[in-house]
């Protein structure tokens, strides 16, 4: 294998972003696989994984039992950090060459403009960040060991640029691979139902990003020799030199076009050649964005798969990953065989099973209706016919609707959405559903995420001022808020709020049951600036019956309509 460190790739402004190149040794023309992005192209992943472990107490987020924040499965494990073999070139999130490299592909990295060994701004998705990637492409495509096919192929944060630089069409782009990629920098990341999401703000910005932002002291990149992140600048230039997006974030409650809009890319734009990858468990950043991405992108040519755990570099995931490119950007493979949609169907025993289908939603689904009482606190497939209400406070633990036990077997896969009516006695509320399922004697069914915790089935926010839907972007199960606008709410006045719950996908043997919790909190979700106490300290009622319609739609699928591998 050849490695190029370093290499510069001129901007139209004149600035030098730097990549590493792995390539075959030996002449010949060959694809290119491209990532592009803020966490430092020379930092090795065993040195990544362990200053996470170290800020484990800092940052309750990364607790092995409770990782609810951030995708760092693969993070929490490792070894010291300190000895690095000579050929272990991985880095977070990104391929790895001694896969790609033998398998004929040249792999591509570059440190985004202000990260890394790239100066400049860091100003992370900002138009000109996703300028400069296609810059990037352009330039691997037309370099003398370049076939002129260039794919992109990167978890996260270097999924979600892939949506963003492919709306702009660069000419050597040939495929992409978002692997936990969202697509809504409002919706998925930043502001769940219109409230605020911490993980930038406590996590995201400061420890991941910051200490590889251009000129931090990021230590030596043990194969080369060279600063991970250039030469060192002093604090007052770093800030200088950096966008403040914790405060862009936080000034910005609503989707607005000038911050948020820029940041979200132009599904339809999209035509690429598109293989999306979600993982069920993923619910507060990539798994809804990664669906809709694949859903409304332009691609005639694409494929989703949702997986139930497991990492990008898995040796099974990473040769569904070549398959992909060997026919996008080699021309050979068996890859049009793909079904449009493979999915884990999880099950109530905590594994899963591999399936196809024909499309997503799921062809031939069942959507069903559950109707909450709020005398009982069941769930119902029948509207209650008295009218009844329940409370909570907001700090506390909610309201718990249960189903009864299922006469039969039942397979719940697709979107899911919740109607409420409600009132409080302030101006606003926030709502946190979770969908969970239990057992005939009342256990909850432990679903492991890949972050190596347990997951419920799924979980849904929304803001109530932020109610106002837009109809041409809502369909069944995924009411689309348009996030535009407050509507605060008369105290003690019933409102009806729509809560679209993150897709979701569990077989139920019969005498399963499952749960709708209600409530007013939840983790991730406490800044004080967006909840002050004077709006979110507060009582909120649930009415129920047939004047007051409250449900739960849910996407049941008929056995026969799946195929199982």
């Amino acid at each position: 294998m050849q490695i190029d460190w370093d290499v510069p790739i001129p901007m139209e402004d004149g600035t030098l972003l730097r990549a590493d190149v792995f390539r075959p040794d030996g002449a010949g023309l060959y694809p290119v696989i491209m990532t592009h992005g803020v966490y430092g192209k020379g930092l090795p992943i065993e040195r990544f994984r362990q200053r996470l472990l170290a800020q484990r107490e800092r940052h309750p987020l990364l607790k092995q039992d409770d990782l609810t924040g951030a995708d760092l499965a693969d993070a929490m494990t490792g070894g010291s950090g300190d000895d690095i073999a000579s050929d272990d070139y991985r880095v977070w999130e990104v391929v790895d060459p001694l896969h790609w490299v033998p398998a004929g592909y040249v792999c591509v990295r570059v440190d985004s403009r202000g990260s890394g060994r790239s100066p400049g701004r860091l100003d992370p998705l900002s138009p000109q960040e996703i300028r400069d990637y296609a810059a990037c492409i352009e330039w691997a495509g037309t370099q003398p060991w370049s076939n002129g096919k260039v794919g992109l192929c990167g978890k996260s944060y270097y999924a979600m640029s892939q949506w963003l630089v492919a709306a702009l069409k660069p000419p050597h782009l040939a495929a992409i691979c978002v692997w936990h990629g969202w697509s809504d920098w409002y919706r998925d990341a930043t502001r769940h139902g219109g409230i605020l999401y911490r993980f930038w703000e406590n996590f995201w910005y400061p420890e991941l990003a910051l200490p590889v932002q251009n000129g931090a002291d990021a230590g030596v990149n043990p194969h080369n020799g060279l600063a991970i992140a250039g030469a060192c600048l002093d604090v007052e230039t770093l800030v200088a030199n950096r966008a403040d997006i914790v405060e862009d974030i936080r000034t910005h409650p609503f989707d607005d076009d000038h911050y948020y809009g820029v940041r979200t890319p132009d599904l339809k734009a999209v035509d690429v050649p598109l293989l999306a990858s979600a993982d069920w468990s993923d619910h507060d950043l990539h798994l809804a964005g990664t669906i809709r991405g694949y859903l409304e992108c332009a691609s005639r040519e694409k494929r989703l798969e949702i997986h139930a755990g497991g990492q990008f570099d898995d040796a099974p995931f990473v040769a569904f990953q070549q398959r992909f490119f060997d026919h996008y950007l080699k021309g050979e493979g068996d890859w049009l065989s793909q079904p449009p949609v493979q999915l884990a169907v999880r099950q109530a025993d905590g594994g899963s099973r591999i399936a196809v289908a024909d499309g997503w939603p799921i062809p031939d689904t069942r959507w069903t209706k559950l109707h909450l009482d709020a005398a009982g606190l069941r769930l119902a497939d029948r509207p209650p016919m008295r009218r009844a209400e329940a409370s909570f406070e907001a700090g506390g633990d909610g309201l718990v609707f249960e189903t009864a036990p299922f006469n039969e077997d039942i397979l719940v896969a697709g979107p899911i959405a919740a109607t409420l009516q409600l009132s409080s006695d302030t101006a606003d509320a926030d709502l946190f559903l979770v969908l969970d399922a239990v057992d005939a004697e009342g256990k909850r069914v432990e679903l492991r995420d890949h972050r190596g915790g347990l997951t419920s089935m799924t979980v849904g926010w929304q803001r109530a001022s932020h109610r106002a839907l837009e109809p041409k972007r809502s369909t069944i199960g995924a009411p689309w808020p348009s996030h535009r606008h407050a509507e605060p709410l008369v105290p003690g006045q019933i409102y009806e709020v729509h809560v679209a719950l993150r897709p979701g996908c569990l077989y139920l043997p019969a005498g399963h049951r499952l749960q709708l919790t209600v409530r007013g909190n939840g983790p991730g979700h406490d800044d004080p600036v967006d909840r002050p106490a004077a709006l979110f300290d507060n009582e909120v009622k649930l009415h129920t019956g047939l004047d007051a319609p409250a449900t739960l739609m849910l996407p049941v699928v008929p056995p026969s309509v799946l195929r199982y591998l």
